[in-house]
């Protein structure tokens, strides 16, 4: 089943935008260059986004879509729940090497545009919220050591997951990620 030509467009589009956007930032990405780099017509952007709020939000949209669904994908690979915790920060030390340690697009975004638009920091939350939902429920089916209470737990793996990676990208290596790892092996 071949896309049809308006998918496509946007589809270029929100490429365009997903890359300048987390590579420059939103602020230092206009559309002007969005258009020139998708190599479409100012009017095919603005047919599918009225503005640039509306295309970070749907690049947000698509982006957390995605992220979650490689989440998914990388703990599906074991049934243990706690396996599954620990592929979690697994997987996002693979992200930061993949995106060469710039750390998350989600924050990325809220530094710059999360505070002066709702619609954008609505977005943000959601994805960061579905990550901790996904611990939380992991939490709930792990029967770990119960050091702590399931909610402590979920707030912990939840916390350091971030940190590992707001630390990967200072650091620009994964070590932090990867020590988080070790100290949720000994709390679950």
């Amino acid at each position: 089943m071949t896309k049809q030509r308006g998918q496509i467009v946007i589809d270029k589009i929100l490429d365009t935008a997903e890359r300048l956007f987390y590579t420059q930032g939103y602020c230092n990405t206009g559309i002007n260059q969005v258009i020139d780099e998708a190599d479409i017509a100012k009017g095919s952007l603005y047919k599918h986004f009225e503005s640039k709020t509306d295309l970070m939000v749907a690049y947000l949209q698509r982006f957390h879509q995605r992220w979650y669904e490689r989440i998914e994908q990388e703990i599906s690979k074991t049934e243990d729940p706690k396996k599954k915790l620990l592929a979690i920060l697994e997987y996002h030390g693979q992200r930061q090497h993949i995106r060469e340690f710039g750390g998350c697009p989600f924050i990325k975004a809220n530094n710059e545009a999360g505070m002066s638009d709702p619609r954008i920091l609505a977005e943000i939350q959601q994805a960061k919220q579905r990550l901790k939902n996904l611990i939380k429920t992991l939490v709930s089916q792990s029967n770990h050591k119960k050091l702590m209470t399931d909610k402590e737990l979920t707030e912990t793996i939840y916390l350091m997951t971030e940190g590992g990676v707001a630390a990967a990208s200072v650091f620009k290596q994964d070590k932090d990620l990867q020590a988080a790892k070790k100290i949720l092996q000994k709390l679950i």
